[in-house]
Protein backbone atom coordinates (compact mmCIF):
# COMPACT_ATOMS: atom_id res chain seq x y z
CA UNK A 1 0.00 0.00 0.00
CA UNK A 2 1.26 3.56 -1.54
CA UNK A 3 0.65 6.28 1.75
CA UNK A 4 0.35 9.68 0.18
CA UNK A 5 1.96 12.83 1.95
CA UNK A 6 -0.78 15.86 2.21
CA UNK A 7 1.52 17.98 0.18
CA UNK A 8 1.09 15.33 -2.23
CA UNK A 9 -2.94 14.88 -2.03
CA UNK A 10 -2.73 19.22 -2.48
CA UNK A 11 -0.70 18.18 -5.93
CA UNK A 12 -3.38 15.44 -6.82
CA UNK A 13 -6.53 17.52 -5.84
CA UNK A 14 -5.05 20.44 -8.21
CA UNK A 15 -4.12 18.47 -10.85
CA UNK A 16 -7.83 17.23 -10.85
CA UNK A 17 -9.21 20.61 -10.65
CA UNK A 18 -6.71 22.08 -13.58
CA UNK A 19 -8.29 18.75 -15.49
CA UNK A 20 -11.78 19.66 -14.72
CA UNK A 21 -11.51 23.44 -15.75
CA UNK A 22 -9.60 22.30 -19.19
CA UNK A 23 -12.64 19.87 -20.09
CA UNK A 24 -14.89 22.89 -18.98
CA UNK A 25 -13.05 25.24 -21.61
CA UNK A 26 -12.94 23.05 -24.41
CA UNK A 27 -17.00 22.12 -24.20
CA UNK A 28 -17.28 25.52 -23.99
CA UNK A 29 -15.34 26.25 -27.06
CA UNK A 30 -16.39 23.40 -29.24
CA UNK A 31 -20.21 24.56 -28.22
CA UNK A 32 -19.08 28.39 -29.83
CA UNK A 33 -19.60 31.65 -28.16
CA UNK A 34 -22.32 32.32 -25.84
CA UNK A 35 -23.79 35.22 -23.96
CA UNK A 36 -21.70 35.67 -20.31
CA UNK A 37 -23.66 38.07 -18.84
CA UNK A 38 -27.40 39.39 -19.08
CA UNK A 39 -28.52 40.78 -22.66
CA UNK A 40 -30.21 43.31 -23.62
CA UNK A 41 -33.01 43.04 -25.86
CA UNK A 42 -33.57 46.73 -27.04
CA UNK A 43 -37.36 47.71 -28.86
CA UNK A 44 -37.93 51.00 -30.28
CA UNK A 45 -41.21 51.24 -29.06
CA UNK A 46 -43.24 51.73 -25.32
CA UNK A 47 -44.29 48.67 -23.96
CA UNK A 48 -47.81 46.80 -25.38
CA UNK A 49 -47.11 47.63 -28.51
CA UNK A 50 -46.67 45.00 -31.16
CA UNK A 51 -42.85 45.36 -31.19
CA UNK A 52 -42.94 44.76 -27.78
CA UNK A 53 -44.49 41.84 -27.69
CA UNK A 54 -42.51 40.24 -30.56
CA UNK A 55 -39.52 40.70 -27.97
CA UNK A 56 -41.14 39.34 -24.86
CA UNK A 57 -42.63 36.30 -27.07
CA UNK A 58 -39.00 35.16 -27.85
CA UNK A 59 -37.77 36.36 -24.40
CA UNK A 60 -40.33 34.26 -22.52
CA UNK A 61 -39.66 30.99 -24.86
CA UNK A 62 -35.77 31.70 -24.69
CA UNK A 63 -35.82 31.88 -20.96
CA UNK A 64 -37.99 28.31 -20.66
CA UNK A 65 -35.86 26.73 -22.81
CA UNK A 66 -32.41 28.09 -21.38
CA UNK A 67 -31.86 28.55 -24.75
CA UNK A 68 -29.20 31.70 -23.97
CA UNK A 69 -27.54 30.99 -20.85
CA UNK A 70 -27.91 34.40 -19.71
CA UNK A 71 -31.19 36.58 -18.82
CA UNK A 72 -32.59 38.23 -21.63
CA UNK A 73 -33.78 41.66 -20.61
CA UNK A 74 -36.22 43.75 -22.81
CA UNK A 75 -35.51 47.26 -22.65
CA UNK A 76 -37.71 50.27 -24.42
CA UNK A 77 -35.98 53.17 -25.94
CA UNK A 78 -38.92 54.76 -28.50
CA UNK A 79 -38.56 57.54 -30.62
CA UNK A 80 -37.42 59.13 -34.38
CA UNK A 81 -39.19 55.42 -35.76
CA UNK A 82 -36.74 53.46 -34.03
CA UNK A 83 -33.77 54.98 -34.14
CA UNK A 84 -33.40 55.78 -30.24
CA UNK A 85 -33.36 51.96 -30.02
CA UNK A 86 -31.25 51.44 -32.98
CA UNK A 87 -29.03 53.82 -31.81
CA UNK A 88 -28.31 52.87 -28.20
CA UNK A 89 -28.43 49.29 -29.83
CA UNK A 90 -24.89 50.16 -31.90
CA UNK A 91 -23.66 52.43 -28.23
CA UNK A 92 -23.83 48.83 -26.77
CA UNK A 93 -20.83 47.74 -28.45
CA UNK A 94 -20.29 44.77 -30.94
CA UNK A 95 -19.72 41.97 -28.22
CA UNK A 96 -23.19 39.89 -28.82
CA UNK A 97 -24.64 40.85 -25.37
CA UNK A 98 -27.12 43.57 -27.27
CA UNK A 99 -29.62 42.87 -29.93
CA UNK A 100 -33.10 44.83 -31.12
CA UNK A 101 -35.62 44.23 -32.93
CA UNK A 102 -35.87 45.31 -36.61
CA UNK A 103 -38.79 46.64 -39.10
CA UNK A 104 -39.75 48.45 -42.05
CA UNK A 105 -38.07 51.52 -40.83
CA UNK A 106 -34.80 49.80 -41.37
CA UNK A 107 -35.48 50.91 -45.15
CA UNK A 108 -38.17 53.53 -45.00
CA UNK A 109 -35.88 55.97 -42.06
CA UNK A 110 -33.26 56.97 -44.40
CA UNK A 111 -35.61 57.96 -47.34
CA UNK A 112 -38.34 59.54 -44.92
CA UNK A 113 -35.21 61.29 -43.29
CA UNK A 114 -36.70 60.21 -39.94
CA UNK A 115 -33.27 58.96 -38.71
CA UNK A 116 -30.07 58.06 -40.52
CA UNK A 117 -29.85 54.10 -39.23
CA UNK A 118 -30.41 51.95 -41.89
CA UNK A 119 -30.42 48.32 -42.51
CA UNK A 120 -26.63 48.87 -43.77
CA UNK A 121 -25.75 50.85 -40.28
CA UNK A 122 -26.55 47.61 -38.31
CA UNK A 123 -26.21 43.42 -38.62
CA UNK A 124 -29.38 41.46 -40.01
CA UNK A 125 -29.91 38.73 -37.99
CA UNK A 126 -33.10 36.99 -39.24
CA UNK A 127 -36.08 38.13 -40.78
CA UNK A 128 -39.46 36.75 -38.84
CA UNK A 129 -42.69 36.81 -40.11
CA UNK A 130 -44.78 39.37 -41.59
CA UNK A 131 -47.43 41.69 -40.02
CA UNK A 132 -50.63 43.24 -41.32
CA UNK A 133 -52.68 46.10 -40.35
CA UNK A 134 -56.09 47.54 -39.11
CA UNK A 135 -57.76 50.73 -39.41
CA UNK A 136 -60.00 51.57 -36.24
CA UNK A 137 -62.29 54.14 -34.99
CA UNK A 138 -64.28 54.67 -31.75
CA UNK A 139 -67.16 52.51 -31.20
CA UNK A 140 -69.08 55.82 -31.55
CA UNK A 141 -67.81 57.06 -34.67
CA UNK A 142 -69.75 58.02 -37.99
CA UNK A 143 -67.01 56.21 -40.29
CA UNK A 144 -68.52 52.67 -40.95
CA UNK A 145 -65.79 52.06 -43.74
CA UNK A 146 -63.93 52.79 -46.31
CA UNK A 147 -65.98 54.35 -48.67
CA UNK A 148 -66.94 56.77 -45.43
CA UNK A 149 -63.37 57.63 -45.16
CA UNK A 150 -63.01 58.00 -49.02
CA UNK A 151 -66.19 60.49 -48.89
CA UNK A 152 -64.26 62.96 -46.51
CA UNK A 153 -61.07 62.33 -47.35
CA UNK A 154 -61.77 63.33 -51.43
CA UNK A 155 -63.32 67.01 -50.01
CA UNK A 156 -60.43 67.29 -47.88
CA UNK A 157 -57.25 65.17 -47.05
CA UNK A 158 -56.53 66.75 -43.59
CA UNK A 159 -60.53 66.09 -42.37
CA UNK A 160 -59.34 62.76 -40.80
CA UNK A 161 -56.42 62.57 -38.06
CA UNK A 162 -54.46 59.45 -38.67
CA UNK A 163 -52.90 57.96 -35.77
CA UNK A 164 -50.12 54.79 -35.76
CA UNK A 165 -46.77 53.91 -33.77
CA UNK A 166 -44.07 54.41 -33.56
CA UNK A 167 -43.57 57.21 -36.04
CA UNK A 168 -42.85 58.20 -39.36
CA UNK A 169 -42.18 55.70 -42.00
CA UNK A 170 -43.64 52.86 -39.50
CA UNK A 171 -45.30 50.27 -41.52
CA UNK A 172 -48.83 51.40 -39.98
CA UNK A 173 -47.86 54.38 -41.19
CA UNK A 174 -46.58 53.24 -44.71
CA UNK A 175 -49.59 50.63 -44.40
CA UNK A 176 -52.36 53.88 -43.84
CA UNK A 177 -50.43 55.97 -46.01
CA UNK A 178 -50.42 53.74 -49.08
CA UNK A 179 -54.30 52.94 -48.40
CA UNK A 180 -54.82 56.70 -49.04
CA UNK A 181 -53.55 57.06 -52.00
CA UNK A 182 -55.13 54.40 -53.68
CA UNK A 183 -58.60 56.39 -52.87
CA UNK A 184 -57.09 58.97 -55.13
CA UNK A 185 -56.15 61.12 -52.11
CA UNK A 186 -52.89 63.60 -51.65
CA UNK A 187 -51.19 61.58 -48.85
CA UNK A 188 -48.99 64.06 -48.23
CA UNK A 189 -51.56 66.58 -47.10
CA UNK A 190 -53.29 64.46 -44.52
CA UNK A 191 -53.46 64.64 -41.12
CA UNK A 192 -50.76 62.20 -40.03
CA UNK A 193 -49.96 61.88 -35.95
CA UNK A 194 -47.08 59.23 -34.61
CA UNK A 195 -47.32 57.86 -31.24
CA UNK A 196 -44.91 56.02 -29.23
CA UNK A 197 -46.72 52.68 -29.82
CA UNK A 198 -50.14 51.44 -31.24
CA UNK A 199 -51.35 51.33 -27.89
CA UNK A 200 -50.58 54.86 -27.60
CA UNK A 201 -51.94 56.16 -30.47
CA UNK A 202 -55.44 53.85 -29.29
CA UNK A 203 -55.83 55.51 -26.44
CA UNK A 204 -55.59 59.29 -27.91
CA UNK A 205 -57.97 57.72 -30.01
CA UNK A 206 -60.20 56.98 -27.59
CA UNK A 207 -59.77 60.24 -25.69
CA UNK A 208 -61.40 61.76 -29.09
CA UNK A 209 -57.61 63.64 -30.40
CA UNK A 210 -57.89 61.10 -33.49
CA UNK A 211 -60.09 59.87 -35.54
CA UNK A 212 -58.39 56.71 -37.09
CA UNK A 213 -55.84 54.24 -35.75
CA UNK A 214 -53.45 52.24 -38.07
CA UNK A 215 -51.72 49.57 -36.34
CA UNK A 216 -51.40 45.94 -35.84
CA UNK A 217 -53.56 43.45 -36.05
CA UNK A 218 -52.38 41.83 -32.79
CA UNK A 219 -53.36 44.94 -31.00
CA UNK A 220 -57.09 45.55 -32.21
CA UNK A 221 -59.06 42.00 -30.81
CA UNK A 222 -58.56 43.20 -27.01
CA UNK A 223 -60.22 46.61 -27.59
CA UNK A 224 -62.91 45.32 -30.25
CA UNK A 225 -63.91 42.89 -27.91
CA UNK A 226 -64.37 45.66 -25.24
CA UNK A 227 -66.75 47.08 -27.67
CA UNK A 228 -64.57 50.30 -27.49
CA UNK A 229 -63.44 50.30 -31.20
CA UNK A 230 -64.33 49.20 -34.14
CA UNK A 231 -62.75 47.98 -37.26
CA UNK A 232 -63.90 49.26 -40.67
CA UNK A 233 -60.68 47.40 -42.63
CA UNK A 234 -57.68 45.11 -42.67
CA UNK A 235 -54.59 46.10 -44.92
CA UNK A 236 -53.93 42.96 -46.08
CA UNK A 237 -53.86 40.52 -49.02
CA UNK A 238 -56.64 38.53 -47.91
CA UNK A 239 -59.06 38.00 -44.55
CA UNK A 240 -56.89 36.86 -41.59
CA UNK A 241 -58.53 34.52 -39.32
CA UNK A 242 -59.91 33.67 -35.78
CA UNK A 243 -61.57 37.04 -34.01
CA UNK A 244 -60.61 38.92 -36.95
CA UNK A 245 -62.13 36.52 -39.73
CA UNK A 246 -65.38 39.17 -40.28
CA UNK A 247 -63.58 41.95 -40.92
CA UNK A 248 -63.13 42.89 -44.65
CA UNK A 249 -60.28 44.32 -46.29
CA UNK A 250 -59.83 46.95 -47.87
CA UNK A 251 -59.41 45.70 -51.19
CA UNK A 252 -62.90 44.23 -50.56
CA UNK A 253 -64.24 47.87 -50.47
CA UNK A 254 -63.05 49.24 -53.17
CA UNK A 255 -59.43 50.60 -52.50
CA UNK A 256 -57.12 48.73 -54.41
CA UNK A 257 -53.87 48.28 -51.99
CA UNK A 258 -52.35 46.23 -50.11
CA UNK A 259 -49.16 46.27 -47.79
CA UNK A 260 -47.16 44.23 -46.23
CA UNK A 261 -45.11 44.95 -42.63
CA UNK A 262 -42.00 42.44 -41.32
CA UNK A 263 -40.72 41.99 -38.23
CA UNK A 264 -37.16 40.56 -37.52
CA UNK A 265 -33.88 41.19 -35.44
CA UNK A 266 -30.87 42.76 -35.86
CA UNK A 267 -27.41 43.25 -34.13
CA UNK A 268 -25.04 46.14 -34.18
CA UNK A 269 -22.96 47.21 -36.54
CA UNK A 270 -19.84 45.19 -37.09
CA UNK A 271 -21.01 42.19 -35.12
CA UNK A 272 -18.74 39.02 -35.17
CA UNK A 273 -19.63 36.02 -37.07
CA UNK A 274 -19.56 33.78 -33.87
CA UNK A 275 -22.42 36.32 -32.17
CA UNK A 276 -23.95 36.28 -35.67
CA UNK A 277 -23.89 32.62 -35.67
CA UNK A 278 -25.39 31.92 -31.75
CA UNK A 279 -28.28 34.45 -32.68
CA UNK A 280 -29.19 33.29 -35.75
CA UNK A 281 -29.26 29.32 -34.03
CA UNK A 282 -31.22 30.63 -30.92
CA UNK A 283 -33.62 32.28 -33.29
CA UNK A 284 -34.15 29.31 -35.34
CA UNK A 285 -34.54 27.60 -32.66
CA UNK A 286 -37.21 30.02 -31.01
CA UNK A 287 -39.28 29.95 -34.19
CA UNK A 288 -39.35 26.02 -34.88
CA UNK A 289 -40.98 26.05 -31.21
CA UNK A 290 -44.94 24.83 -30.45
CA UNK A 291 -45.10 27.94 -28.28
CA UNK A 292 -43.65 30.18 -31.34
CA UNK A 293 -46.38 28.73 -33.55
CA UNK A 294 -48.83 29.36 -31.05
CA UNK A 295 -48.32 33.06 -31.08
CA UNK A 296 -47.82 33.23 -34.57
CA UNK A 297 -51.16 32.19 -34.97
CA UNK A 298 -52.82 34.06 -31.95
CA UNK A 299 -51.03 37.29 -33.23
CA UNK A 300 -52.16 36.88 -36.52
CA UNK A 301 -48.00 36.98 -37.83
CA UNK A 302 -47.67 34.69 -41.40
CA UNK A 303 -43.66 33.08 -40.52
CA UNK A 304 -40.92 34.75 -43.61
CA UNK A 305 -38.09 33.33 -42.02
CA UNK A 306 -34.86 34.41 -43.74
CA UNK A 307 -31.30 34.40 -42.39
CA UNK A 308 -27.85 35.19 -44.10
CA UNK A 309 -27.62 35.81 -48.10
CA UNK A 310 -31.38 35.82 -48.70
CA UNK A 311 -32.53 38.30 -45.70
CA UNK A 312 -29.54 40.75 -47.84
CA UNK A 313 -31.67 40.59 -50.95
CA UNK A 314 -34.71 41.02 -49.35
CA UNK A 315 -33.13 43.84 -47.47
CA UNK A 316 -32.61 45.36 -50.99
CA UNK A 317 -35.24 44.76 -52.72
CA UNK A 318 -37.39 46.27 -50.00
CA UNK A 319 -35.19 49.52 -49.88
CA UNK A 320 -35.93 49.93 -53.84
CA UNK A 321 -39.66 49.43 -52.99
CA UNK A 322 -40.14 52.17 -50.19
CA UNK A 323 -38.07 54.73 -52.30
CA UNK A 324 -40.53 53.94 -54.46
CA UNK A 325 -43.45 54.67 -51.88
CA UNK A 326 -42.53 57.42 -50.29
CA UNK A 327 -41.56 59.14 -53.98
CA UNK A 328 -44.96 58.73 -55.07
CA UNK A 329 -46.56 59.50 -51.68
CA UNK A 330 -44.68 62.60 -51.80
CA UNK A 331 -42.62 62.33 -48.06
CA UNK A 332 -39.50 61.17 -50.30
CA UNK A 333 -36.49 63.75 -48.57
Amino acid sequence: MVRTSGCAKAVVVAMCAAATLINALSVQAAAGWQPSRPVAFIVGSAPSGSLDLTARVLQRIWDEKRTVGSPVIVVNKPGAGNGIAWSYLNDRGADGHAIAIGTTNLVSNPVMGAHSIGYRDVTPLALLFDDYFILLVRADSPIKGMADVRQRLAQDPAALAIGFGPGLGSGSHTAAAVAVKAMGVDASKGRWVPYRSAGDAIAAMLGGDIDIVSGTAANAPPFIAAGRVRAIGIIAPQRLWGSLATVPTIKEQGVNAEFTNWRGVIGPRGMQQEHVAFWTKALQEATASDQWQKDMERNFWKSNFLTGAALGKFLDREAEVFRGIWAEIGKKK
